[in-house]
């Protein structure tokens, strides 16, 4: 005899919902995070289809009809004029301002990626260290691809690498020694991560010695 629970059509369809739900959901949770090889490369195939678009030179402008928030997780103000500071948002860049807000101008637009985790600035040498990959854990977190440096206030970038790290954490920079600086990297979430930890460098982060795990 068919049993109650399956004579009542909608209980069955509601239970057949439930069960594709939930084998969907499992099935999702297997997949694993792109290599950081491959998003770097697609990054660079990115850049190569912006050169080549008929639209590469059309410039855009917000007309609202409002302003769009979002996650502002880091900003590092200068100790001698608190209306000079730099603001790190989750996914939108790093912002510049000299007037306490009032405007801002942005500085790393023009970089491979826009995710942000954490910003550290030596303001007597205008040096600044940008850890990418947002650092609040959630569904809606963007991984980054490493760390970026600015010897000239965010005018030109170079890229440091750690691109396997996701999400950064921290920078914490030496007091009086500007090649030093330590990096906390949260790895990939939810997941095991032989990058995820706490990295220094003796060398300004220089690209061919790169970072050493702590």
């Amino acid at each position: 005899m068919m049993p109650k629970l399956l004579q009542n059509p909608s209980r069955v369809a509601g239970l057949t919902g439930l069960i594709v739900f939930m084998l969907s959901f499992s099935a999702l949770c297997q997949v694993k995070p792109t290599a950081a090889a491959d998003r770097l490369k697609s990054i660079e195939q990115r850049k190569m289809m912006e050169n080549k678009s008929m639209l590469k030179d059309l410039k855009f402008r917000n007309i609202g009809p409002t302003i769009m928030g979002g996650r502002v997780v880091d900003l590092d103000v200068n100790p001698e004029d608190p209306t000079e500071f730099y603001l790190a948002y989750a996914s939108g860049g790093l912002w510049y301002t000299t007037n306490n807000g009032q405007s801002f101008t942005p500085v790393f637009d023009s970089q491979d990626i826009l995710t942000i985790g954490d910003v550290a600035v030596n303001w007597k040498t205008r040096t600044i260290w940008l850890g990418t990959g947002e650092v609040n854990s959630s569904r809606s977190s963007y991984a980054g691809i490493g760390i970026y440096k600015s010897n000239n206030n965010g005018k030109s970038w170079e890229y440091l690498g750690l691109p396997e790290s996701h999400h950064i954490g921290k920078i914490q920079l030496h007091p009086t020694d500007n090649n030093i600086a330590w990096v906390a990297a949260l790895g990939h979430l939810y997941s095991p991560n032989k990058d995820r930890g706490v990295y220094k460098t003796s060398d300004g982060g220089k690209p061919e010695t790169n970072f050493i795990h702590r």
